[in-house]
């Protein structure tokens, strides 16, 4: 238990968002372009990397963007496989505690109207502002994918 196993484990979660948006970004190209590279004698290899995925760029980094997104909200996973201490690593192999693990942890034994309470809730609302701000600039991303 420790905060590297809880790095891959949240990897392999947001992976199926980030592939799936992505293949949407990717697939958005038009396909005159696929066409054109290959009409100039483009190889595969090369429309990919020189047509595709720069017309697709800004639709996969919004997929990124998301997947961090959703990451930074998880709380059941990562309190159960980070070891749950509430003390800075010196390691990313030393357990650890994430911000929405210590609010699900604490909230329920703190006393209401503590200034416990409220810190608790203060860091909940950087919570707020950290994906609030992740999922804007994914969005202005996205917008400027479909143009």
């Amino acid at each position: 238990m420790c905060g590297l196993t809880g790095s891959l484990l949240l990897a392999f979660m947001a992976l199926p968002t980030i592939i799936s948006i992505s293949e949407d970004a990717i697939a958005g190209v038009p396909r005159t372009y696929r066409e054109a590279a290959f009409g100039l004698g483009a190889t595969r290899w090369q429309t990919l990397w020189r047509i595709i995925l720069p017309s697709a760029s800004s639709g996969i980094l919004a997929a990124v963007m998301l997947g961090i997104g959703r990451v930074v909200g998880e709380t059941m996973v990562v309190l159960m496989v980070t070891g749950n201490a509430p003390v800075i690593p010196r390691s990313i192999l030393q357990p650890l505690r994430t911000l929405t693990a210590t609010i699900a942890g604490e909230m329920g034994e703190t006393v209401g109207g503590s200034e416990h309470y409220f810190a608790l809730f203060a860091v909940g609302l950087v919570l707020f502002a950290i994906t609030f701000s992740v999922n804007f600039v994914a969005d202005l991303f996205l917008r400027r994918a479909r143009k």
